[in-house]
């Protein structure tokens, strides 16, 4: 008698017999499919966009910040008045906000003078330097006019400068005519209130300073030659 195998019951469904009689393995159950990358390939664009667009920015501004021009810096001291020589001064590259006002040639102010007393090491700016018409002479006085907003005629007016004054409490005609600016200087916190000293003749300096405290005087700004 040939032996028999018997098979459990609660393996019948899961290893179904074959044709002769043979129980399988049940089929694996189906597995899904890896992501490819091609479902990744916007978000790696979009990295890559930002990180070449930050490197540009990080570039420009790099290159905006070390972008150095010439400028005409001191290099011994020099008192106001002085005439300027290329002993005292020396140009170099520096890296300079666009507001800041530097001169880039020695030719420009070699054989003029100081108009204010400069430092080693300072980057001489315009209002730096006055012809020998800023300097005051015998006979020559200097006035200080504490003029507030609307009786000068621009924020940017500074030594050099020619400028007619009027008293508006005395009539329409100026009261002085073609006074060089010797200083300006801002008076107040804000900067809005200017010291502005002129260079007239000692004759004109009482009845300039009269007219200041009488009424105020107003200044208007001439051509330049």
């Amino acid at each position: 008698m040939k032996p028999t195998t018997t098979i459990p019951s609660d393996d019948i469904g899961a290893h179904p017999p074959t044709a002769n009689g043979s129980a399988t393995r049940a089929e694996a159950l189906p597995i899904a499919p890896p992501r490819t990358l091609r479902s990744r390939v916007p978000q790696l664009v979009l990295a890559g966009l930002l990180i070449v667009g930050g490197g540009l920015g990080g570039l420009l501004l790099f290159n905006r910040y070390n972008q150095r021009t010439p400028a005409v810096v001191v290099v011994a001291p020099v008192s106001h008045g002085t005439e300027l020589v290329r002993a005292d001064l020396a140009v170099t590259d520096v890296a300079v906000d666009r507001g800041v006002a530097t001169i880039g040639s020695l030719d420009e102010v070699v054989g003029r003078f100081a108009a204010n007393d400069l430092s080693p090491g300072e980057l001489l700016a315009p209002a730096d330097v006055a012809d020998d018409d800023l300097l005051v002479t015998a006979g020559e006085a200097v006035v200080g006019l504490l003029l507030e907003p609307g009786d000068y005629p621009t924020s940017r007016l500074v030594a050099g400068d020619r400028v007619d004054v009027f008293a508006p409490a005395r009539g329409p005609d100026p009261l002085a005519v073609d006074l060089v600016v010797f200083d300006v200087v801002p008076s107040s916190s804000d900067g809005r209130t200017l010291l502005v000293s002129v260079v007239v003749d000692d004759g004109r300096a009482g009845p300039l300073f009269a007219a200041s405290s009488d009424g105020g005087v107003r200044l208007a700004l001439r051509g330049r030659p």
